[in-house]
């Protein structure tokens, strides 16, 4: 009888499971024809982009990481400390707002609340215009600090309203027995609230450092910091691309990023899903 129940299961389950594998397939697709054409020359990336690379060559990668007018290893240096100190000082910056507008309830706090909620409202492409004229004045571009300066201010909305959401959903109990022990406030904050709101950290950490690490604009046009994302640029020119070369600055692009997805994807679903029913 129960086998019959789970072949009626899996009969009813078969649509969803195929449009998931279609699904899949539609989103790996760019994926699958950035890793074919680095094994390929140009003219054929032009002339057929989806197949498959026979014989596999090697040269796209190596004219990357040989070429004497592009560092790529210091574009992943600058690339990586943008993002590492970029997304931790956001982290603190963030978590630090959203335990004082979740806890405190004064016409501050409200007020903080209502400021971060706008800074979610406002493109972040319209204030490139007077944050590249504010650091010609100052003389601050091609500074690798103060572009993650500008990193951390543009992602703390969005971060103080994940943080604010789930440390509003842990009860006041345990902070309450906390003060009893003679606990100050910052040990509470340090030992109690950021250990219960980890999932959100890093689910937070996932999608400030994925837009960090992506972002072509900001280092381009407001630090002019060389970064693994600028270098893609400098392989196409006005009136040729090497297809080759810029697939191969993809694939290092996107490389430690998956591999960073891989690993931390439990921790970045289940702040997701904790998330969504802490509403």
């Amino acid at each position: 009888m129960a086998n019959v129940v789970n072949k009626k299961e899996e009969k009813k389950n078969l649509p969803l499971k195929i449009l998931l594998v279609l699904l899949a397939c539609f989103f790996a697709l760019p994926l699958y024809i950035t890793i074919i054409n680095v094994f390929k020359p140009t003219k054929v990336i032009s002339s057929s982009p989806i197949s498959l690379p026979f014989p596999p060559i090697m040269d796209n990668i190596t004219s990357v990481l040989n070429d004497p007018n592009v560092n790529v290893f210091e574009m992943y240096k600058n690339s990586i400390m943008i993002t590492l100190f970029g997304a931790t000082g956001c982290i603190i910056v963030s978590s630090l707002a959203a335990y004082y507008i979740a806890r405190m309830k004064t016409k501050l706090s409200g007020f903080l609340y209502v400021y971060f909620l706008f800074g979610l409202m406002v493109p972040y492409v319209i204030v490139y215009v007077p944050l590249v004229t504010m650091f010609n004045k100052l003389h601050l571009t091609g500074n690798l600090p103060s572009l993650i300066m500008v990193f951390v201010s543009g992602s703390i909305s969005f971060s103080v309203f994940m943080y604010q959401g789930f440390i509003g959903g842990i009860s006041r109990e345990l902070e309450e027995a906390a003060i009893i022990d003679g606990a100050s406030s910052l040990t509470i904050f340090v030992k109690i609230i950021m250990p219960l709101v980890k999932p959100c950290t890093t689910t937070v950490a996932i999608f400030i450092g994925l837009s960090m690490w992506n972002d072509f604009l900001t280092p381009l046009l407001i630090g002019q910091v060389k970064t693994i994302t600028v270098g893609i640029y400098t392989a196409i020119g006005p009136y040729a691309s090497d297809w080759g070369t810029v697939f191969a600055y993809v694939l290092l692009a996107t490389l430690p990023v998956t591999i960073a997805y891989i690993f931390a994807q439990k921790q970045f679903i289940a702040g997701l899903t904790a998330g969504a029913i802490k509403g």
